[in-house]
């Protein structure tokens, strides 16, 4: 069975909430295939489409959540293991990245995406997730030793709502802004570093970024 024909039935399985077949669908899709494999090959874009289909007003609300609860199981058991350069050395230095949405943005996944690929180049991410208080955000980046901040939403005034606290993060610390909501302007005001829309070049971009700070690891 081709990728296309079980996102296909992945589709029809998700428009009459059917579970079961929701599963064998992604379980074929994800069949003997690496997490970044995954998750740039079947994740991301299945993502973007329901972005589409959401836009395009063909997509419920109770549809959306129920997509966004099936993939977000699926993604946490495929990273259950440890990657295996963590298995082989826990105690090797590696950079920490905290990664959050802020307050009220629930839309996470993608970021859940970016963790995960992080995860896989040998950084240790802390996924804090949705809708995350900025005085959380602080103390636990403070508590970590993160390295950097990652900081993701759709809308703009998610961060300038909190510019003042986000602006001394970003003195303390590299803050990176992404989604829909970092525009220029927003990035320029919190005094933080933008990163790509696309979730791999954005990846690219933040480790390359570590590695410079760090001189490698």
């Amino acid at each position: 069975m081709t990728i296309t024909t079980t996102t296909g039935e992945l589709w029809a399985a998700v428009e009459t909430f059917d579970a079961e077949s929701a599963e064998i669908a992604l379980a074929r899709l994800f069949w003997d295939v690496p997490l970044s494999g995954a998750v740039t090959g079947v994740v991301l874009p299945f993502l973007r489409e329901v972005g589409d289909r959401w836009e395009a007003g063909t997509l419920s609300v109770a549809h959306e959540h129920f997509v966004s609860d099936m993939l977000r199981r699926k993604l946490s058991a495929l990273s259950s293991v440890p990657p295996q350069r963590v298995l082989e050395d826990a105690t090797a230095p590696s950079p920490v990245v905290l990664l959050a949405c802020p307050p009220g943005e629930r839309h996470d996944l993608v970021l859940l995406c970016v963790a995960l690929l992080l995860r896989e180049r040998g950084v240790r991410p802390r996924f804090l997730g949705a809708d995350t208080p900025i005085p959380s955000v602080v103390t636990a980046a403070h508590a970590a030793g993160a390295d950097a901040v990652v900081m993701a939403a759709t809308r703009s005034t998610a961060f300038t709502a909190h510019s003042q606290s986000l602006r001394k993060l970003a003195q303390d610390r590299p803050v990176y802004l992404a989604g829909r909501g970092a525009d220029e302007q927003t990035v320029a005001e919190i005094g933080a570093i933008a990163l790509p829309d696309d979730p791999v070049r954005a990846v690219v971009f933040l480790v390359g970024e570590l590695n410079e700070a760090s001189r490698g690891w």
